[in-house]
């Protein structure tokens, strides 16, 4: 035993690896880490090694090397009469941010993200033939056998969404394509574009008749369960929901803790009705607290003033029938609003036809000369020439980027 921990702590300290013995009830009997963090997304040391050796590994008379579904390497070494060695973990590359965020989101991990990142960058990056070979050194040293058959990683079953980066990608990067409108990206837009605008009433509308359109169909997340399908779906909803927020004026700190809390209270539903239900509420919370921010962010004068620009934009405006409408001088309403938004009145009006103008593009069909005239330009050379100033491209190409985009 004393020379078993010897040649442990010696191969620990030259190959910076950690090596643990087990005995054949998988108990620790001598241990010599490379560092004292462990995965987080572990409850202890024991439940990695539980979950590490496989129960028809336990009694494999040969060395093995075994992938986790975190994208760890253990070496899995019997010892005669002894129990087993297991080396490691390690990495045979390490991952990049984005699979880690990948990772804490599909299991709902929110809040051990530089946890888990401090984690991998302490593992050693060995490649699978090298470790297969540092594998075999220690079968040798410690049965006093050679093995001399190929000692590689078997291909892992890993969840679809996890499966590889690419795949990752799909499941959190905007999820887009694995999760609800799987056949109109561009109502999807529509819909999150409520939140942004914090335009609660239209945004519940606008759900309420998309969910009812025939054309309509969520994807599936899980193939098995659709209670768990559903939550995944509405954890998807969450995240877009969250960005679009933070896009709308809400505080990062403050639409990421919300997120947080939404995806822990989902878990604690089991009901298909009550999911539904509690996805709705969010969208609605989401573009709430949008339209509160944008409240407080201005005088009552200027909130109420923008939000008369935003109902009326496809009328003509100007600073008079807006200050007349205020019941306020116009005069008093332009020095307000340059003090307060920080440009005057006149082009805030037209950066929000452009944006109007935008929305159309990507959103309906209508063509250039109808976009110009139901934002009361005066030509679709002005048209043209103010979209240019506020986006530095013109309507044909916004439009031909965002067809390509699409």
């Amino acid at each position: 035993m004393k020379n078993l921990e010897y040649i442990c702590n010696l191969m620990t300290d030259i190959l910076n690896i950690s090596i643990t013995l087990l005995n054949n009830e998988g108990t620790i009997m001598a241990e010599k880490t490379a560092n004292e963090l462990i995965n987080p997304l572990y409850s202890s040391k024991q439940s990695f090694y539980r979950q590490v050796i496989p129960s028809n590994e336990k009694n494999s008379l040969s060395p093995a090397i075994i992938g986790t579904p975190f994208y760890e390497n253990v070496s899995i070494i019997p010892i005669t009469n002894l129990g087993t060695i297991i080396l490691g973990p390690v990495l045979s590359k390490r991952p990049s941010r984005l699979l880690i965020d990948n990772l804490i989101t599909a299991y709902r991990q929110s809040g051990l993200e530089d946890a888990l990142s401090d984690y991998y960058y302490s593992l050693p990056v060995i490649s699978i033939a090298k470790l297969g070979q540092i594998c075999k050194l220690i079968y040798f040293l410690y049965n006093n056998k050679i093995y001399d058959k190929d000692i590689t990683l078997p291909k892992m079953q890993l969840p679809n969404h996890l499966n590889d980066e690419k795949t990752a990608n799909k499941y959190i990067l905007e999820t887009h394509q694995n999760s609800s409108f799987h056949h109109d990206p561009i109502a999807e837009k529509k819909l999150y574009q409520f939140i942004i605008d914090g335009q609660k009433e239209n945004l519940l509308a606008y759900w309420k008749a998309f969910k009812e359109s025939t054309s309509f169909h969520f994807g599936k997340l899980s193939k098995k369960n659709e209670v768990r399908n559903q939550k995944n779906l509405t954890i998807a909803t969450i995240t877009l929901a969250t960005r679009a927020a933070i896009t709308g004026g809400l505080h990062p700190e403050i639409a990421y803790s919300l997120g947080d809390r939404y995806i822990q209270d989902l878990e604690e539903l089991q009901d298909l009705k009550d999911i539904h239900f509690f996805t709705e509420n969010i969208l609605y919370e989401f573009a709430d607290k949008v339209a509160k921010t944008n409240r407080e962010n201005y005088s009552r004068p200027i909130f109420q003033c923008r939000n008369y620009i935003y109902k009326h934009i496809y009328e003509p405006l100007t600073l008079q029938s807006i200050a007349e409408h205020l019941s306020i001088s116009p005069k008093y309403l332009s020095n307000l609003f340059k003090k307060e938004v920080g440009i005057p009145i006149s082009e805030y009006i037209q950066q929000m036809k452009i944006e109007e103008a935008k929305k159309l593009m990507t959103f309906a069909e209508h063509s250039l000369s109808d976009i110009h005239a139901l934002l009361n330009f005066t030509d679709q050379s002005y048209f043209t020439k103010v979209f240019k100033k506020y986006t530095g491209i013109t309507p044909k190409q916004f439009r031909k980027n965002t067809v390509n985009f699409l």
